[in-house]
């Protein structure tokens, strides 16, 4: 009998194994959930520097993705006026290293943001450039640690490992702690650790809408990222968010944001 009740127990173990997605299928599923087939919103960045500052920044963004799976994405910076005009161009590719410009009204041209500029701030706040990209599903390992609840969600828990040394050295990380929530595979928590292992920074993904319920699409519309060094933290809020498949391919160019 107790022969028969351990081989009971193991298959109900194995199948329950079985039953659960690796770590790489989980990551796969949360990239393309990210991933709409174009949207256009307003987005008011806010910066707090830990001592009541704030400083407010307000943007428009048109996202598209491409027959060929790459996301093309547009951000373009409103008010106040010292950063009116200020835009990004940023290409998420699935097989490629993401592809970045920005253009400066006061230099009149636009330039790549190379590897070694992803880890710099965006616009003064706590976000970096790297932050703003989906990234390369192939820049990481991912190992799925079980599961923990955030904001009262189930989600899987997945250490993410650096491919090699010099994509740590893009992203300024050791290694990333992702929460992915189960039932619609957003990721609801990061926290990024530095060279030593420990954690310096995290991110917050809330206000999830169902942007597309004949696709299940859903979409993050508050962002928050602390320093825990500093204790500065920068939030982005998003609003009239609005599906546009037909956005338009033109907005997605350098001559499109070196005319803003």
């Amino acid at each position: 009998m107790k022969t028969i009740l351990m081989i009971t127990l193991l298959a109900a173990s194995a199948l329950s194994l079985a039953a659960q997605p690796n770590a790489n299928e989980i990551m796969k599923k949360s990239r393309d959930q990210a991933k709409v087939s174009g949207l256009e919103s307003r987005t008011k960045l806010e910066i707090h520097d830990g001592k009541g500052n704030t400083r407010v920044r307000e943007t428009t963004m048109a996202s598209r993705t491409f027959p060929d799976g790459t996301e093309k994405r547009v951000i373009v910076f409103l008010a106040p006026a010292d950063v009116k005009g200020t835009s990004m161009l940023i290409f998420d590719y699935d097989k490629k290293e993401d592809d970045m410009w920005v253009y400066m009204p006061a230099l009149r041209k636009s330039r790549k943001i190379v590897s070694s500029e992803k880890t710099k701030s965006f616009m003064g706040s706590e976000f970096s450039n790297s932050d703003l990209a989906v990234g390369n599903i192939d820049d990481f390992t991912y190992t799925l640690d079980g599961t923990e609840s955030v904001d009262q969600q189930e989600c899987w828990k997945i250490i993410m490992l650096p491919a090699n040394p010099q994509i740590a050295t893009d992203y300024g990380i050791s290694s990333k702690v992702t929460w992915i929530g189960k039932k619609d595979y957003i990721t609801r928590k990061v926290v990024f650790l530095d060279a030593s292992n420990t954690p310096f920074k995290e991110m917050y993904f809330t206000g999830i809408k169902l942007l597309d319920p004949a696709t299940q699409k859903y979409f993050v519309t508050h962002m928050v990222i602390k320093n825990l060094k500093n204790n500065r933290f920068s939030e982005m809020n998003m609003d009239q968010i609005s599906l546009n498949k037909a956005v338009k391919e033109e907005f997605f160019t350098l001559s499109f944001i070196e005319k803003q």
